[in-house]
């Protein structure tokens, strides 16, 4: 049995193994305890164990005394986005992004749409033995509401900043990868209220997976040969819960995930100047665009809360994270691939953005796992790395004037994460192999 992880990135499992409804009827139940109020929004993917798993979230909800709307299959952002629009007192997104079909997990998300902290993970873990009873005549009610996604995509072409006429006018031809998740349909609903033509990759709600649902150039080979044959201007790729994006161009194919930030931060700093947050694992390429419009980055550790709330607090407009998290907080606070296929879409419709990639900076950039339960072994990380800046906020970042490597345990899985960014592809799996002899010197 792989163990039950719950971190800021929510409580995740194997369902059958470690998430049951069990267990999902006690962590929600202890979340509704500690967050407080009385109404919440519950959404889902499209994983075939998901609505299980719903409707023990909303029977432990209203055997706590809480109200709750029912927004059905949505993507994460969507449903953060409502939260916050219907001045909901919290809410539960059941999905496991990324990981794999069998896994599962529940996000769990606060007043004004915003995920829970770290402080927050602590008071649900004290309530986890607490129990609220309350009379057969206090039990309130549940109510479906299918207006989540229009309301959403509403507000994405409401803001200023997003072009809509000149997007309208450049009719696009646009292709889109939603791995079957829960952003089968609304990015293509998005893309068609733009006037684009749309070409749908693995676009129905089956939560079947029809390649590994990591939106990776190395996993989205049909929508690659679509562009490199020309057969589409731009396109599209997101997750099983739809909060990151992938971009791809006419011939060029698929762009790495790092990408996205910096091209829609960039279209962001045209329309108004401010600093940037990236979380620590963030390439380069962010430096880069802030050094054009002479902003700051400011870096985090990773978690998209640890973003947002680094955004909060000296009121960034554009930030994200590495993997293609766009969060931009005027429209969504939250990784959100809508909101980002609008910023890039907007900056097509006004610049070329073949262009604007040629003039960015080639990086060697890779990710590596390792199977790791124990502690890092720091002071020794430290030894053999020198005369580099070091950030021990979030494992540990060593940062080099032209390079770094940031080694990390995963709050979503049994396993320890190793980053590492450098110009050449030989000064990466330096880094990396260095690192892999101190943590693994057997």
């Amino acid at each position: 049995m792989s163990p039950l992880l719950f971190s800021v990135s929510g409580l995740r499992g194997i369902v059958g193994e470690d998430i049951t409804p069990e267990i999902v009827i006690k962590y929600s139940r202890a979340f509704a305890m500690a967050n407080g109020g009385v109404k919440y929004i519950v959404g889902q993917d499209t994983r075939p164990h998901s609505t299980m798993l719903k409707y023990s979230v909303i029977a432990s909800l209203l055997a706590s005394g809480k109200s709750v709307i029912d927004i059905g299959v949505v993507p994460t952002p969507t449903l953060l986005f409502f939260v916050r629009e219907k001045h909901a007192d919290g809410g539960i997104m059941i999905t496991a992004s990324h990981n794999p079909i069998e896994w599962n997990a529940l996000k769990f998300v606060k007043k004004g749409g915003v995920f829970t902290t770290g402080k927050d993970i602590e008071r649900i873990k004290d309530c986890l033995d607490g129990y609220l009873s309350i009379r057969w005549n206090e039990i309130k009610t549940v109510h479906q509401n299918i207006q989540a996604v229009k309301d959403h995509i509403d507000r994405i072409l409401a803001h200023p900043f997003i072009n809509v006429d000149e997007i309208r006018r450049k009719r696009f031809k646009v292709a889109c990868d939603c791995v079957n998740g829960a952003a089968y349909r609304a990015i293509p609903e998005l893309l068609r209220r733009l006037n684009c033509e749309v070409i749908e990759l693995n676009c129905e709600p089956s939560g079947i997976f029809p390649h590994n649902p990591e939106p990776r150039k190395e996993n989205l080979k049909e929508l690659d040969k679509i562009l490199q044959d020309g057969q589409a201007d731009i396109g599209f790729a997101t997750d099983p819960d739809g909060d990151r994006l992938v971009i791809g161009l006419k011939s060029t194919g698929i762009l790495s995930e790092e990408y996205t930030v910096p091209l829609a931060s960039y279209y962001v700093l045209k329309k108004k100047k401010g600093p940037i947050v990236v979380n620590l694992s963030t390439s380069m390429l962010i430096e880069k665009i802030a050094s054009m419009f002479k902003v700051k980055v400011h870096r985090t550790p990773v978690g998209e809360a640890n973003v947002v709330e680094k955004m909060v607090q000296i009121g960034a407009l554009i930030g994200g994270e590495g993997n293609g998290g766009v969060i931009f907080s005027e429209i969504n606070p939250t990784r959100d691939s809508l909101t980002g296929i609008a910023l890039v879409l907007s900056l097509a419709a006004e610049e070329n953005l073949e262009e604007i990639y040629s003039i960015l900076p080639e990086y060697s950039l890779k990710k590596e796992r390792l199977e790791f339960t124990g502690n890092l072994p720091l002071e020794k990380i430290k030894k053999e790395f020198k005369g580099a800046h070091y950030d021990e906020r979030d494992g540990i970042y060593i940062r080099f004037r032209r390079k770094w490597i940031h080694i990390r345990k995963s709050n979503t899985e049994p396993i320890l994460r190793i980053y590492a960014e450098a110009p050449e592809p030989k000064e990466v799996e330096e880094l990396i192999q260095k690192a892999r002899e101190i943590i693994l010197p057997n």
